[in-house]
């Protein structure tokens, strides 16, 4: 298993962990996937997902960095509005790949923030006009953490 798969996983897991709370489910992962990345089933209803998961950084040095293969303590100024053009960006490019999708049933775009800086509150603040660009999935959600020490533990759902 490569770090980009260890990485889903670990996401969706977290992710998993969650939603199953937030609906009174049973999801699993059913199957590893390309197109989406994971099968999931409910394993009360028999119902399945597909689950696209994507990570959010700010820019390549932050993603070396958070995953450790970056030394520096330090990263070159980013702001809360800088972050929103990131997220956008990263939801239109899901959107594009969307079309490329060949599943049975619902599919569903997890993004976990690495960014340690800003939470979700600050992101979706009104001021900072975040636009959620068109796109086919059934449902989108953002995983990020209360704090940088806690374990992924707040979900929004955007849409």
């Amino acid at each position: 298993m490569d770090e980009k798969e260890r990485l889903e996983r670990r996401a969706l897991a977290f992710f998993l962990r969650l939603y199953n709370r937030k609906f009174d489910s049973k999801y699993r992962i059913h199957v590893k996937r390309e197109r989406p990345d994971f099968e999931v089933r409910d394993k009360y209803t028999d119902d399945y997902i597909g689950v696209e998961v994507s990570h959010i950084f700010h820019d390549k040095k932050e993603a070396m960095m958070i995953l450790g293969r970056d030394p520096s303590h330090i990263h070159g100024i980013i702001t809360a509005e800088d972050h929103v053009q990131v997220l956008g960006r990263v939801l239109k490019k899901k959107a594009e790949k969307f079309l490329g999708y060949d599943c049975d049933w619902p599919i569903i775009l997890v993004l976990r923030d690495f960014n340690p800086i800003f939470d979700a509150q600050t992101i979706f603040d009104p001021r900072l006009h975040f636009m959620m660009p068109a796109s086919g999935y059934h449902e989108i959600w953002y995983m990020t953490r209360t704090s940088p020490l806690k374990k992924w533990n707040k979900l929004v759902r955007l849409k």
